[in-house]
């Protein structure tokens, strides 16, 4: 595996942009629990996509925390506490992904949509901002977070 660029005027090697598009795909199927693609518990899994010390948060519009998640333990226990995760599947698009002085930094739009009802609704939308960091060659989230959109129903 290639070594992470360590400043932002480095350009990342077509190996770690794969790297960090394979890590969204992964946590986004382990966010959605879709076991018969990843193997093992989704919440450990969706939580290895993070650096040990790592941080989610869902954040409104006007930058209000509405829920956040710091390290390993909380990870898990956030991920197996979330309350649809069998009827919600998220889609991300038009990630960029450009050099950060710590690694690399990441944006994409969601949409979450709930496909317990027919026809199947939108129950969330917004951006991801991220920020990576490759250690031992393997790259994953320092912080990662959702910024919904101002007219987004409210993350539970």
């Amino acid at each position: 595996m290639n070594t992470p660029s360590s400043n932002q005027n480095s350009n990342l090697s077509e190996q770690d942009r794969l790297d960090i598009l394979n890590l969204n795909a992964k946590h986004i199927n382990s966010l959605d629990a879709l076991t018969y693609i990843l193997e093992g518990d989704p919440a450990e899994t969706w939580a290895n996509t993070f650096h040990h010390d790592g941080l989610f948060q869902t954040l409104a519009a006007d930058g209000k925390v509405i829920f956040q998640a710091q390290g390993r333990d909380e990870l898990i226990n956030a991920h197996r506490n979330f309350p649809d995760i069998s009827t919600t599947r998220h889609w991300i698009c038009n990630v960029l992904i450009e050099p950060h002085p710590r690694g690399a930094r990441s944006g994409s739009y969601i949409i979450a949509m709930d496909i317990g009802v027919n026809p199947a609704a939108i129950i969330r939308t917004g951006t991801y901002d991220d920020l990576l960091s490759a250690r031992d060659g393997v790259w994953l989230y320092e912080k990662k977070v959702l910024i919904l959109d101002a007219f987004s129903p409210k993350a539970e």
